[in-house]
Order: structure tokens, then C-alpha cells, then sequence
């Protein structure tokens, strides 16, 4: 056998080795957040706990990256639950893209498509006629065509009839979201809208966000991102260098709702995000738990993950606690249900 041809098997066969090996080490490590724990029943109605009077700014409220990416391949799934099953683990925030695809809304990230628009408010509506004491955030933020955002608009009007906060007060909208309490928002939807454009304008009802950079003069939601960080980051490097810079950008900026973006991205698009989050799960679910001692924790709101689960959402409940905004009467009770699912320190 030549020389050459010994070197390019060699060289080959080195290749076809490491990919395995990195396909392999990548599954292993993507099966740790595998989650299919089943949720308590008071993970459903979890806000009836808390405070009427506390302001929606200042509870935490666990939150879902690319909320409708159930099923789609490896490299665009975000989520293994669809949003009833997200809803039943007590999450109450959504990040939602939406796309027409053979006529129909459907969430998309990348090139991939996943749950339809109907379905995901079927079971919103059927959610809170269930659970009138909860209330949540829809952040309808990306559109992938004109066509999906006017349809979008008819399908809001169809199935969350009277389901909407609305401003009904003078108040600008940025004013009117600082001072909204949780008892206000019961058995509601706040419609965060992605564009300025005639809706978050015009009708009070929609109510606009910042971009990612935070650079609109404009916006009652924050959620900064930057992909340099979430993308290729590691998991400690972006908890220690990334999330105080994005809190740091909230406490700079008009105000409002804040999301803590705490997913990280595969900038690579090479191992997916659920490997990436095989590798973030355990070091941020400390990080949100030593919130609880920390002079930022006035300022969360909104903590947004990768593959919400049960045991996820509860780490970031934990914080109501320290914020002492659940009913002093619920308090034994809130406790028992975040014990289902997670071991802490309660009198942290």
C-alpha cells in the first residue's frame, strides 16, 4: 500500500473516530436534562400563593426560551414539553416566533417549524378558564413574514377574547406595567409585542418590548441578549461575566418587565442545545438559588430557560420566598410544593 494512500486512511480514520467519540460524550451529556418528572398539582395554580398586591415586575415568574420548539430537530429543539405540559410545571412566561408555513401559524426557529399557533392558545385559553388565579406573559416577539403577523392578530382576537390586560387607564404603557400587581393580571394574558408597529401602537392591548441590545427608546419588557456571549460562552464564563452585565443593563434602562436570558445558544450549530444545556443545567440552577442573598435579586423578574421542567421552574420559585412575597398564610404550603421537587435550604 503507498504511502499516500496509508496517510489519508489514517487521517480518515482519526476523523470518523473523534466524531463518534464527540457524538457519543455530546449524548451522555445532553441525557443529564432528560426531564420527565410529572408535575405537583400546585405547580398549576403556584401564583395563588403569592401576594395580590405584589407588583408583576417584582415576581418571579419562570420563563421559556423558544417556548414552541417541542419536537423540532436537535439542532432547533429548545423544549421537550408542549405548552400545556409547560403550563402544568408552572411556567408562566412564552417566547414565541411565529411563521406561516402551507397556510397555517406555526412556531419556527431556524429552518425548522413545530407546534401551531392554534393549538398553543387553545391551551392558553383552556389553562386559565382551569386556573383563574394565574396570569401570564406571551412575548410574541419574531415573525418570519407580514402574513404570520396579521394572522397572528386574528387568532389572538379568536381564541383570548377578553384575556388580555388592557390599559384602560391615561397612563402610558411603560407607566401602567410598572404599576401592575399580580391581582390585576389574574386569569390574563400581558401581550408583549415584538414590533413597533400600528398594534403596539394603536390598540391597548399590545404592549411593546425592547430589542435585544436594548437600543429603542421604547419597550415595557427587557430581555438583552448577545449572541457572542450566549452562544460560545462556557457555562461558568457567561453565569460570572454575562448575566451582571444584563442585569446591570436593566437597572440602566426605562424599566418595565425584565427577562434574564439564561439559556446558552449553540453558536456552532454543530451539538445543539440540548448539549449545551447538559452542560449549564446544574451550575445555573446554583446561580439562581445564590440570587436569594444577592443585592440584584430586587430586580429579577422573568428567568428564562432551555428545557423548562418542574425541578427548573422550582429553583427559580424559591426566590418568592426571599422576596417575602408569598402570603404569610401560603407560606407553609409553597414550601411543601417546591419540596416536591427540589432540596434547599428554605430559611436561606
Amino acid at each position: 500500500m503507498k504511502l499516500g494512500l496509508k496517510i489519508t486512511i489514517i487521517v480518515l480514520s482519526c476523523i470518523i473516530l473523534a466524531v463518534v467519540i464527540t457524538a457519543t460524550v455530546g449524548g451522555v451529556i445532553a441525557g443529564r436534562i432528560n426531564d420527565k418528572t410529572a408535575p405537583c398539582d400546585s405547580l398549576s395554580s403556584w401564583q395563588s400563593y403569592i401576594k395580590d398586591d405584589a407588583l408583576l415586575k417584582s415576581v418571579i415568574i419562570p420563563g421559556s426560551h423558544d417556548a414552541g420548539t417541542a419536537g423540532m430537530p436537535w439542532f432547533s429543539v429548545t423544549q421537550d414539553r408542549n405548552i400545556a405540559e409547560q403550563l402544568a410545571c408552572g411556567t408562566r412566561y412564552f417566547d414565541l416566533r411565529i411563521k406561516m408555513k402551507n397556510g397555517e401559524c406555526r412556531i419556527y426557529h431556524g429552518p425548522s417549524y413545530s407546534l401551531y399557533l392554534k393549538d398553543i392558545l387553545r391551551d392558553i385559553r383552556d389553562f386559565l378558564d382551569a386556573n383563574p388565579s394565574e396570569s401570564l406573559i406571551l412575548d410574541v416577539h419574531k415573525f418570519g413574514n407580514g402574513e404570520a403577523k396579521v394572522k397572528t392578530v386574528e387568532m389572538l382576537d379568536e381564541y383570548l377574547t377578553g384575556k388580555l390586560v388592557t390599559n384602560t387607564t391615561d397612563k402610558g404603557e411603560l407607566e401602567f406595567i410598572e404599576a401592575l400587581t399580580l391581582g390585576e393580571t389574574r386569569g390574563k394574558c400581558v401581550l408583549i409585542w415584538g414590533d413597533v408597529d400600528e398594534y403596539s401602537l394603536n390598540d391597548n392591548r399590545y404592549f411593546t418590548r425592547n430589542d435585544d441590545e436594548g437600543d429603542r427608546d421604547v419597550g415595557c419588557l427587557q430581555s438583552f441578549y448577545k449572541m457572542k456571549w450566549n452562544g460560545y460562552y462556557s457555562s461558568k464564563k457567561y453565569i460570572s461575566k454575562a448575566i451582571p452585565f444584563y442585569i446591570g443593563q436593566y437597572k440602566d434602562s426605562i424599566g418595565g418587565l425584565f427577562v434574564l436570558q439564561c439559556q446558552l445558544t449553540d453558536g456552532t450549530f454543530v451539538m445543539g442545545p440540548r448539549y449545551r444545556e447538559g452542560l449549564h443545567e446544574k451550575n445555573m440552577n446554583e446561580c439562581v438559588l445564590a440570587f436569594a442573598g444577592s443585592g440584584d435579586l430586587e430586580y429579577l423578574n422573568v428567568i428564562m430557560r432551555d428545557f423548562v421542567s418542574p425541578a427548573k421552574n422550582c429553583y427559580a420559585l424559591t426566590l418568592n420566598l426571599s422576596k417575602e412575597l408569598v402570603k404569610p398564610e401560603c407560606v407553609e404550603d409553597y414550601t411543601s410544593m417546591l419540596k416536591e421537587h427540589i432540596t434547599y435550604d428554605y430559611n436561606h
